[in-house]
C-alpha cells in the first residue's frame, strides 16, 4: 500500500512539473482559444465522510488526474482517476480507515459561455475501497470495488476551478457510503 501511495505521489509531482514547464510557453487561458480538443489537469481535494460512513472512516485528502473533452461550448465529457487517503478512526479499540481509488467518468455543464464561471458536474464509476483495521499488533486489510457516483457544483476561471461534490462510494448502499469533497483543480494542458 505504501508503495502504491509513493508511486502515485511521484507521478503527480512529475505531472505538476510538466504543467509548470508547459504553462510558461502558452497564453494565460487554456480554455480561451477554442482550438483544443482535450484538456488535462489535476484536482486536489479534502474529503469528509458523512452519516454512518463517518463512524468507520476519518477525514481525508486526495489527488486526481483529470481529463476533459469538450462536446459543445458549455458541455464536456470528463474522466478522473486518483487516490484518496483517509486518516484512521478509532472504532471499538481498533484503528480503521478506508482509502479509495476512484475511476470516474461523467459530464460537466458550464452555465456561462466560454467554459468559465459556474458549472455543474455528474460522474459515475468504480471506487476501489481499500479497508484496513489494526488493534494490539494485529492487522487486517481488504480491497473491494464498488460502483458509485456523485454530483458537484463549482466555479471555473481560466485554468483554475474550485468545486464541492457529494459522492456515494457504493450506490447499492448509498446512505452508508456518503462523502463530501471540496477542492481546487488546475488544467495544465490543452491538446
Amino acid at each position: 500500500m505504501k508503495k502504491l501511495i509513493s508511486v502515485v505521489a511521484v507521478l503527480l509531482f512529475c505531472v505538476a512539473g510538466a504543467a509548470r514547464a508547459d504553462s510558461s510557453r502558452r497564453s494565460s487561458s487554456v480554455s480561451g482559444s477554442g482550438h483544443e480538443k482535450f484538456f488535462l489537469g489535476v484536482d486536489g481535494d479534502f474529503a469528509l465522510p458523512i452519516g454512518s460512513y463517518s463512524d468507520v472512516n476519518g477525514v481525508g485528502g486526495g489527488l486526481l488526474l483529470v481529463g476533459e473533452y469538450p462536446l459543445m461550448d458549455v458541455l464536456s465529457a470528463t474522466a478522473r482517476i486518483g487516490f484518496q487517503y483517509h486518516s484512521d478512526k478509532s472504532v471499538l479499540g481498533a484503528d480503521v480507515h478506508m482509502h479509495s481509488i476512484p475511476v470516474l467518468v461523467g459530464a460537466k455543464y458550464y452555465l456561462m459561455p466560454g467554459r468559465e464561471g459556474l458549472f455543474g458536474a455528474v460522474e459515475f464509476g468504480a471506487f476501489d475501497l481499500l479497508a484496513s483495521a489494526s488493534s494490539g499488533g494485529n492487522s487486517a486489510s481488504s480491497s473491494e470495488v464498488k460502483f458509485g457516483g456523485g454530483v458537484g457544483i463549482g466555479w471555473a476561471m481560466k485554468q483554475w476551478n474550485a468545486r464541492i461534490n457529494l459522492h456515494a462510494h457504493d450506490l447499492g448502499n448509498a446512505g452508508d457510503s456518503m462523502m463530501i469533497t471540496a477542492g481546487v483543480g488546475y488544467q495544465f494542458l490543452g491538446l
